[in-house]
This record gives structure tokens, C-alpha cells and sequence, in this order.
């Protein structure tokens, strides 16, 4: 028996360079492109609520401010109570008190005499 045998047909070099198949590749794409949209969408929704609070807290500082001014005015007013000569003013502005032989005429914006009646 021949103990050499020769194959018969001839290898190509090129098949046997090729790389192997890759036939999970395209669900492996679909996957990742998946997840990564599912990244942007929670990192768009992050930044909607950042945008929110930002809103939110520009509104209060906006309210805290007006809160301060009045506030501010009102213990202005409350200091200005404290002085005698002032609510002598204010009365005599006010309900038209007047002393004897004296006239006393009211402006209508100086009637409250710098207080605000209405709050």
C-alpha cells in the first residue's frame, strides 16, 4: 500500500486567509445601539427637570426678594409708629384733627401720611 497520498484538489491560499463568519454581529449592533438611546433619553429627561428646578428656584428667589422689600417696608413703617411727632402727623392728616383756629386741608396722597391702609 502506497503510503503517500496526495490530495487531489488544491487549496485555494485566499480560503484559507478569510476571516470566520460573524453571525451574531448585527444583533449585537441592534443591542447597542439600544442601550445607548436609552442612555440619551434619560439623559434628556434629566436635563428637562434640571431646567425645571432652575425655574423654580429663580421663581422663589424672585418671591424671597419681594418678601424682604416688604418686609423692609413694613418695619420702616413700624419705626415710624414709634415716633410721637409722626402719629401726631398722621392723625392730624388722617381723621382731620386739627388745634384751635386752625384750618386743615388734605391732600388726597398725603391723607395716609406714607402708610398704606390697604394691607
Amino acid at each position: 500500500m502506497p503510503r503517500n497520498v496526495i490530495s487531489m484538489q488544491e487549496k485555494r491560499p485566499e480560503e484559507k486567509q478569510r476571516p470566520p463568519r460573524r453571525r451574531h454581529l448585527g444583533i449585537i449592533l441592534i443591542g447597542a445601539m439600544l442601550l445607548f438611546a436609552l442612555a440619551s433619553m434619560s439623559l434628556v429627561n434629566a436635563y428637562q427637570n434640571l431646567q425645571k428646578q432652575v425655574t423654580l428656584e429663580q421663581e422663589a428667589i424672585k418671591k424671597d426678594k419681594d418678601l424682604d422689600d416688604k418686609a423692609t417696608l413694613k418695619s420702616t413703617e413700624i419705626s415710624k409708629l414709634k415716633d410721637p411727632q409722626f402719629i401726631e402727623k398722621y392723625a392730624r392728616a388722617r381723621y382731620s384733627y386739627s388745634k384751635n383756629g386752625e384750618k386743615v386741608f388734605t391732600a388726597p396722597g398725603l391723607v395716609n401720611g406714607g402708610i398704606n391702609s390697604d394691607q
